[in-house]
């Protein structure tokens, strides 16, 4: 069949090769018209899209996975697919299509930047150091030979320094696992704590899924016998930009029937964990991410118990390219698909936060709801000191996980002006909600949080007390 080229051009011709202008028009508009007609979104432009992508590391990668379907550009839709593969701990999946970046195919700094960020966010969530430190290093070497449009230097030079020392350090490993219930107990700030062995010796520790690494004070890495690493680093703070700190290695660590040897610590001076708490209040050691992701399922009971619980199938790697689960991990970050009052946040699961609320970033992103909501100024404490931010105040807040709901009397919005550690994500998933319910379980596996039936959230809710530390090791 001949075919019958339209014209484009701007002479007063209504027919060209026998066919109506008119008729071109309809044919190139028809599958566009068709393509609305039947619901579908039109695709999205390469600017969203470096947008999304931006966010997704900021925690909001449940946005990103909707949103990636529409995403026309090839080279972008495949640094989507490795952003979604990663936070769904399905590392090999990512690194297929992070493949091209790496090799050469797309020259793109831009897009490269993208795929090395993805690279070491991942590399340092599976345990793989040794990754992440190539990936920071041509991250650091991009942003050096074509500037830093983000003002990421400072992070990723931080990212590089730590990543770098535990190299050469082998991989955290399981070395036996038999799953046995443990005690556990609020504090009186309302962080959850439980007793762990580090190196034959018994030690209390607060559990804190917003620790990208496990942390120890510098004369409990002493009493424990950590083998500390040469060199120093630094770590973002709540307080102040960076804490200096020291890597230390535990020979083994028990817990919760798990054994696991060369787990890596932060140690930081005494003084930089002990909290502005009338009567004083000192964390002398913190259980984090790699530990907790080594437990696979885990269930946090009310009453006082932690259980890891048998997982049928495979990891995160052997389970469907479609997961559904509600859990997403960027970096070593958990964030949860919340509703808050009807609007879909990604919030950061933080067993280490007594408090949920929400940061800066939330409020400008829905700045008419500070309006006529009351304002003050909080002091939040952290490692190595204290800072202040404005709050706003948020009464009667409905916050729904799947098909479990509860009420906040109030939720505290860290406002535009704020100096606020938390404008990096949306805001905090934390002990106040979680309390409000029987159980909740992380499943590291199939990429779920789950809540168990609501209690008495008065009874069940934390004590009030100070913020707890900043525990972000690694932006």
């Amino acid at each position: 069949m001949p075919t019958f080229p339209c014209s484009t051009s701007p002479l007063p011709r209504f027919r060209r090769y026998g066919v109506p202008l008119f008729l071109c028009l309809l044919l190139a508009l028809a599958p566009r018209a068709m393509a609305q007609a039947a619901g579908e979104a039109p695709p999205l432009p390469a600017a969203q899209a470096e947008a999304l992508l931006a966010d997704a590391r900021k925690g909001e990668v449940f946005a990103l996975e909707a949103a990636s379907p529409r995403i026309a550009d090839l080279q972008l839709a495949a640094l989507a697919r490795a952003r979604i593969a990663a936070s769904r701990l399905q590392d090999d999946a990512a690194l297929r299509a992070l493949a091209p970046f790496f090799s050469g195919q797309d020259a793109d700094p831009r897009h490269r930047r993208i795929a090395w960020s993805i690279a070491a966010d991942a590399g340092f969530a599976a345990g793989d150091y040794a990754r992440a430190a190539e990936a920071t290093g041509a991250w650091q070497a991009l942003l050096a030979a074509h500037g830093d449009p983000d003002g990421r230097a400072a992070d990723v030079a931080q990212f590089h320094g730590i990543a770098t020392q535990l190299a050469a350090v082998p991989p955290q490993a399981v070395l036996a696992f038999a799953p046995e219930t443990v005690a556990t107990r609020r504090d009186e700030v309302g962080l959850l704590r439980a007793t762990m062995t580090v190196n034959g010796a018994a030690q209390e520790a607060v559990l804190d899924t917003g620790a990208n690494l496990s942390v120890v004070s510098a004369s409990t890495a002493r009493r424990l016998g950590l083998r500390l690493l040469e060199g120093e680093g630094s770590v973002g703070s709540g307080s102040r930009d960076a804490v200096a700190t020291r890597l230390g290695v535990a020979e083994r660590l028990e817990f919760a029937g798990l054994a696991l040897s060369n787990v890596v610590f932060l140690v930081l001076d005494d003084a930089q964990l002990e909290m502005p708490v009338a009567g004083g209040y000192r964390i002398d050691a913190i259980l984090g991410f790699p530990v907790m992701r080594a437990l696979r399922r885990i269930r946090f009971d009310a009453d006082g118990r932690l259980t890891p619980e048998p997982v049928a199938g495979g990891d995160a790697d052997d389970l469907p390219g479609d997961l559904p689960g509600n859990l997403r991990v960027v970096g070593s970050d958990l964030y949860v698909d919340v509703s808050v009052n009807g609007i879909a946040v990604p919030l950061h699961l933080d067993t280490g936060a007594p408090h949920s609320s929400l940061s800066s970033r939330f409020a400008q992103r829905h700045a008419p709801l500070l309006q006529g909501l009351p304002q003050e100024r909080q002091r939040v404490g952290g490692a190595g000191g204290t800072t202040e931010r404005r709050i706003a105040t948020w009464p009667d807040v409905r916050v729904r996980v799947d098909a479990r709901e509860m009420r906040l009397p109030e939720l505290a919005i860290a406002t535009a002006d704020s100096a606020d550690v938390e404008t990096r994500n949306m805001g905090i998933l934390g002990g106040d909600v979680l309390a409000a319910f029987a159980s909740f379980t992380i499943d590291f596996a199939r990429m779920r949080f789950e809540l168990g039936e609501p209690v008495d959230a008065t009874r069940a809710s934390p004590p009030v007390g100070a913020s707890p530390p900043a525990s972000d090791a690694v932006d």
